[in-house]
């Protein structure tokens, strides 16, 4: 978030709200204690080389908005080969998922802390990812919100960038205003392919977000698409 700005102006609308929940005493001393074994750090227009932060060279997933991170501490321990790297911008979910990659013994998975597609743009660089995943972003319901869905054409794009030839991209949510706009955004891009499953969905996990979704009869929509150059 530290140059989501430029020349005083935003340079695109921020797909959250920046003050989401209160961080507990206990979840900050999470963040002290594992942040530097777990969290990836960067400073103001640099350049992070992933290869540095993990102990391997497996295929990449990146999660963006992982929350409480119960389904990125799954996809981690259900694919030790891969390095699964996962970006949220609030903290109360950076230290539970700390706390939850330490308890399960985890090495491969590192996360970083910002807006996603700041850090797609400026923070990383070249074809890294096999995969993304975005599960249950905000849907911003209203009208005059829509612009600020994650899942807009400049974004799609900066993953396009992002993921290897033949990546995937799986979109889940629970709002079928949200999924209906996915599909259209995809429509619109150059590249992409719908698929009608994704390698990475038999991974998935239900957490409490989804299990309270499908409690009040929300249908679930699975979207994978995948990257043809």
């Amino acid at each position: 978030m530290s140059n989501l700005k430029r020349n005083g102006q935003l340079r695109w609308s921020p797909s959250y709200l920046r003050n989401r929940g209160q961080i507990t005493r206990s979840q900050k001393r999470a963040l002290r204690q594992w942040w530097p074994l777990y969290g990836i750090s960067f400073r103001h227009d640099e350049v992070i080389r992933l290869d540095e932060h993990f102990n391997q060279n497996g295929p990449l997933v990146i999660e963006i908005g992982f929350g409480a991170g119960d389904h990125l501490v799954s996809l981690a321990k259900a694919l030790p080969d891969h390095r699964i790297l996962g970006i949220e911008v609030h903290r109360p979910g950076l230290a539970a998922t700390t706390q939850k990659i330490h308890n399960a013994g985890i090495t491969n998975a590192r996360l970083m802390r910002g807006d996603a597609r700041l850090i797609l743009t400026d923070h990383l660089a070249d074809r890294i990812a096999d995969a993304f995943t975005i599960q249950f972003p905000d849907p911003w319901p209203k009208a005059g919100d829509a612009h600020r869905r994650l899942i807009q054409p400049g974004m799609v794009n900066v993953i396009a960038e992002r993921l290897l030839p033949d990546g995937e991209l799986l979109v889940i949510t629970d709002v079928d205003a949200y999924a209906a706009h996915t599909s259209e955004v995809m429509s619109s891009v150059k590249n992409w392919t719908p698929t009608s499953y994704s390698r990475f969905n038999k991974h998935r996990i239900e957490t409490n977000y989804e299990k309270k979704a499908l409690a009040e009869s929300r249908q679930i929509s699975e979207l994978s698409f995948q990257l043809k150059l």
